[in-house]
């Protein structure tokens, strides 16, 4: 073998080795890559444990939704409670809905957390049951426990 030849050989052995380098490298590269973002997928609910209620449309004095992810109860007014199965439809009768019953949002001050009754000893928060009963006219208003622990109201129980 003259040295021309082996000079070739020793090329196209350093240009295989070079080859297959990069080749390895750039297929482990892509591997590791793919593990560390893995494919985007949509899915249809975020937390499939949790009930999602879907009110869908009112239609012939029905308000009709569907639930999705677990079991859940809505209750329309003080006697009608509806148990509704995971991934079922329903519809509500929007002449049994009764909103008095319930506590209207829209009648609290910005930034109110706590409401107190001007006649009692305890504050509520604006999510308690308990705070929903107080009369409007008798309603004291806080934006926090300390303000309403500053003039005498203790935590409700």
């Amino acid at each position: 073998m003259n040295k021309k030849d082996l000079i070739n050989l020793i090329i196209s052995i350093t240009l295989i080795l070079s080859i297959g380098l990069v080749i390895g490298f750039s297929v482990g590269y892509y591997r590791t890559s793919a593990n560390y973002f893995p494919e985007i997928q949509i899915v249809d609910e975020i937390n499939p444990g949790i009930a999602t209620i879907k009110l869908l449309e009112v239609k012939n004095g029905q308000l009709i939704g569907r639930i999705s992810g677990q079991n859940a109860r809505i209750i329309y007014s003080s006697d009608s409670i509806l148990e509704l199965q995971k991934e079922s439809e329903f519809s509500i009768p929007l002449s049994q809905v009764n909103l008095q019953d319930f506590y209207v949002a829209d009648t609290i001050p910005e930034n109110t957390l706590y409401i107190a009754s001007s006649q009692g000893k305890y504050y509520y928060s604006i999510f308690d049951k308990r705070a929903f009963n107080i009369s409007e006219k008798n309603r004291l208003y806080f934006s926090s426990s300390g303000e309403a622990e500053k003039i005498g109201y203790l935590p409700s129980k």
